[in-house]
């Protein structure tokens, strides 16, 4: 009896651990596992009631299948809320109940309405919305009582709000920058997303399905903006005919005023001949006198010219005289320089010469009364001294040679300056020469055009003020 106990008791346990091994390997038949996972009913709309969830493996663990779709919120024994993603789980946790809540991941799309309320002139109006929402946060979705009818209550308000703010014709239309299908779904969406009561939902979209406003009131716009649809037209008629008038009476106003213009273009035109007549006499008698004067103002600067060019000579001449006597003050400057450069070289060579001599006798004195064992040291400081004497002459003459050096370059210098100056007066005195030729040439023709226009044939004549003209600029020019 005991080995059959025993046996038995052996049998059940190697089955148990049998299971529990392919439990977590998950080779579990999927029609048994499929029966132990209750299907997502959503209590709320977006979350199921707290479930039980059973334990497996002699109680040590429970296996959580999430369908797509869903997430499932966890409550472990010690309190701990876990959220889980789609898939499949092995909890392990202390002994105790497990409670799982399945949330709704998928978006919802609830319809609102009608909704229908006062306007703020007091009229009628209804309105019908769609809001697409989505879960945001699991946790807090699961422990809200309502979130679908807490939703619908505040769209409802925010709908009954926006009513309230609006006119009736900003509500069934679009006054100014207000109403329009749009402004309602953004004025709700904005309420929404701010609603504490909404929190853990994500507002997706607010569309307007339909509007409806009072008929009266749609009848008595409709009828008045025909009548004043009407009242438009028949002042465009009557401001087209009073443009018509005006026109005709412009037409013919242009026309009297271009016949006049006419008349006083005709009288205008024999006054400006008469004008021009008499100018013409005038001016030719100015250009007569102008010639006259001309002509004297050409003698004048004929004569100027003669008179600059012979002050121009007298300079020229006496510019080269004194340069030719500057350069002989230089020169003999220069050689008086030299010469008494010499004369004080030679006096400083007589000087050490002499004195040199007179200290050569006293040492000799010096000498002849000194001991005989001195004269050796005496004659070696003889020597000593020639030869300070001859490096002396040496000096004097480099200084000399430096001397002569800079008056050649000093007279090189100068006679290069000599030749630019007589190259830039030459070309002076040509380009004076050409221009005075230039000017005296042109004075000619001047002259010659001018007794041509005064004394030329009678087809000529008609044509002399112009010639005249044309001369009188060009002595205006050359006098310039």
């Amino acid at each position: 009896m005991s080995t059959q106990i025993s046996t038995t008791v052996h049998d059940a346990v190697g089955g148990a651990v049998i299971e529990g091994l392919a439990l977590a390997k998950g080779e579990m038949p999927t029609q048994s596992a499929a029966n132990q996972v209750p299907m997502p009913g959503f209590h709320t709309g977006l979350a199921t009631m707290p479930q039980h969830l059973p334990r497996q493996v002699f109680g040590l663990a429970a296996q959580l299948v999430v369908p797509p779709g869903t997430w499932a919120v966890v409550h472990l024994p010690g309190g701990e809320a876990t959220m889980y993603t789609p898939g499949s789980y092995w909890l392990w946790c202390a002994p105790g109940a497990i409670l799982v809540q399945w949330v709704d991941a998928r978006r919802q799309q609830v319809v609102i309405g009608p909704i229908e309320g006062w306007s703020a002139d007091k009229w009628r109006f209804r309105l019908w919305m769609s809001v697409d929402l989505a879960v945001a946060d699991p946790l807090i979705i699961a422990a809200h009582r309502e979130p679908i009818v807490a939703t619908i209550a505040a769209a409802r308000a925010a709908v009954l709000a926006y009513i309230e703010r609006y006119p009736h014709a900003a509500l069934t239309g679009c006054q100014d920058e207000h109403g329009g299908m749009d402004g309602p779904a953004a004025f709700v969406q904005a309420r929404l997303c701010n609603d504490p009561a909404l929190a853990g939902l994500e507002i997706i979209s607010v569309r307007v399905l339909d509007r409806q406003g009072d008929e009266r009131q749609i009848e008595a716009a409709t009828a008045a903006t025909v009548a004043a649809a009407q009242i438009d037209e028949e002042l465009r008629v009557d401001a087209a005919r009073h443009r018509a008038r005006l026109q005709e009476l412009a037409a013919r106003a242009t026309e009297s005023e271009r016949e006049h213009s006419l008349r006083m273009s005709a009288g205008a035109a024999e006054a400006r001949e008469r004008l021009l007549r008499q100018q013409a006499e005038v001016q030719q008698a100015t250009l007569a006198a102008q010639l006259e004067i001309t002509m004297a103002q050409i003698k004048a600067h004929v004569a100027e010219i003669a008179h600059d060019e012979q002050s121009w000579q007298k300079d020229q001449a006496r510019y080269h005289l004194e340069w030719e006597r500057l350069q002989q003050q230089q020169a003999e400057a220069h050689r008086t320089e030299q010469e008494v450069r010499l004369l004080e070289v030679q006096h400083g060579l007589v000087r050490t010469e002499g004195e040199l001599a007179l200290a050569a006798q006293e040492r000799q004195h010096a000498q002849l009364l000194a001991l005989a064992d001195l004269q050796q040291s005496l004659t070696e400081q003889r020597d000593l001294r020639a030869q300070a004497v001859a490096e002396r002459r040496e000096q004097h003459e480099r200084a000399l040679l430096d001397l002569r050096l800079r008056h050649d370059a000093l007279v090189a210098e100068q006679m290069t300056r000599l030749e630019q100056w007589r190259v830039e007066h030459r070309d002076l005195t040509v380009a004076q020469q050409r221009q005075h030729d230039r000017q005296l040439a042109g004075i000619a023709g001047a002259a010659r055009i001018a007794a041509a226009a005064a004394h030329s044939s009678p087809t000529i004549a008609s044509e002399g003020p112009t010639v005249a003209d044309a001369g009188l600029k060009l002595l205006q020019d050359m006098t310039e």
